[in-house]
């Protein structure tokens, strides 16, 4: 009876609320509210801006902060005084996720107001929180907690033993019993080496995150600079038709902003595809930091069954976010504008205002190498069989074998037909008409 009178009095007055354990270094604010020195430290931190003011975690009252900061409030030595007479207790939480009675929870998840085991903590951090978002996530001193690798406390089919081996042909958990049984000529291993095996794939995961990382910033980089061109060139182009359009009348003002208008619509268009872009690029690199940060964070201790279960699942979203990101084609317009000149002939005005010119560019961004090995082997193919150079050469023969032919049969004819004159003639135009159009072009 004595001793629930001691438990109660433990949760009412001596429980922090913020860590939900006992005091540790107690503080009191001006509120008359009781806070751990090492949670108000973390609490001021990750929900003020500026350091200076706070509200209560219990009654929202706003807080300022001390000059000398979150050390100078005082201490509680009314909570002292009745922790020296009761003495100390470890915290011994049962996890707010699986509720399983003999997992202690070591971790407590301030956003969401979760006590939370070792094992379920994983999927906790990489699936329950959107990436990007900071997620205050404090560890629990718990005492003796014991060294499980997995969650499942005993093996599913005989209770009295525990989970010590691995199959590697069945991929699962299993105890020495079942490897007798049922996995004889199975590939085993025992449990604590096949997690140093995963432990180390985990490393070279981590180095891919981080290469991943590292192509999406470079990435961001180039596209932020494909913009800033696009932004220069289009408002090169509208000063120089604005320069333009000052010097010619109000007609001239018309063709100016239709000019202009040409030119916003292709930016226009073009930044709307770039930015949505950018969203897909910016979510993948939070998408990557996340999985990074999780992994730098793990400790000895965390590595687990269900944390490489949760990692693959993990794995495989961004498989699929960065297959939608790779190989991305952004098409956009050079513009470029050539002033015109006015022209004078007796009463009369020629005027040409300029001429805009619109070209297509392509580039594209987190490009494969498998993308780069086919663009390559494009581009040496366009300059071995170039089907423009052959055409013009194989026409330029036949026009000069058909003038040489009619020439010679005009020559040595002693009639001299007019059907003769009317081919030679015809021939004769069109060579010139198509030397005209592709000097031209």
């Amino acid at each position: 009876m004595e001793d629930e009178k001691i438990e109660r009095l433990r949760e009412r007055i001596l429980q922090c609320p913020i860590c939900m354990d006992e005091y540790k270094d107690p503080r009191i604010l001006p509120c008359h509210h009781t806070v751990c020195l090492h949670c108000l430290l973390d609490y001021v931190r990750h929900s003020s801006s500026s350091g200076r003011l706070f509200r209560c975690p219990q009654c929202r009252s706003d807080i300022c902060v001390p000059r000398g900061g979150v050390k100078d409030f005082p201490p509680n030595f009314y909570v002292n005084c009745i922790q020296d007479e009761l003495g100390n207790k470890p915290y011994f939480g049962i996890c707010d996720i699986c509720e399983r009675e003999w997992l202690v929870s070591q971790y407590r998840c301030v956003d969401c107001d979760l006590d939370i085991c070792k094992f379920c903590i994983h999927e906790h951090r990489l699936f329950k929180h959107d990436a990007g978002r900071h997620v205050t996530i404090m560890r629990i001193e718990a005492g003796n907690i014991g060294t499980n690798l997995t969650s499942e406390r005993s093996c599913e089919h005989h209770k009295d033993e525990q989970i010590q081996m691995y199959c590697c042909a069945c991929d699962k958990a299993v105890c020495v019993s079942c490897v007798c049984e049922f996995h004889k000529k199975h590939d085993t291993m025992p449990l604590v080496k096949k997690l140093g095996i995963m432990q180390k794939e985990l490393q070279f995961d981590l180095d891919e995150l981080n290469a991943n990382i590292k192509n999406v910033k470079k990435s961001l980089g180039d596209l932020g600079s494909t913009r800033e061109f696009i932004k220069e060139n289009s408002d090169k182009g509208v000063k120089s038709i604005r320069n333009q359009a000052r010097e010619l009348t109000l007609r001239i003002d018309e063709i100016a902003e239709s000019n202009i208008s040409v030119v916003r619509e292709a930016e226009r268009k073009h930044m709307q595809d770039i930015d949505v872009y950018i969203k897909e690029l910016k979510a993948f690199e939070n998408q990557l930091m996340k999985g990074s940060a999780f992994l730098e964070d793990l400790q000895e201790g965390d590595v687990s069954l269900e944390l490489f279960n949760c990692f693959s699942k993990y794995k495989k979203g961004l498989e699929i976010m960065k297959k939608g990101v790779g190989d991305r084609y952004i098409q956009h317009h050079v513009t470029s504008f050539e002033p015109g000149s006015v022209r004078q002939l007796s009463n009369y005005q020629f005027i040409k205002f300029g001429s805009l010119d619109v070209k297509k560019k392509r580039t594209i961004f987190m490009q494969s190498q498998e993308s780069v090995r086919v663009e390559t082997l494009k581009q040496r193919l366009r300059k071995i069989f170039c089907f423009r150079n052959f055409l013009q050469l194989t026409m330029f023969c036949v026009v000069v074998a058909t003038l040489f032919i009619l020439i010679r049969q005009f020559i040595h004819s002693d009639d001299i037909a007019t059907e003769n004159i009317l081919g030679l003639a015809f021939v004769l135009y069109m060579t010139l008409a198509g030397a005209c159009a592709f000097a031209k072009s």
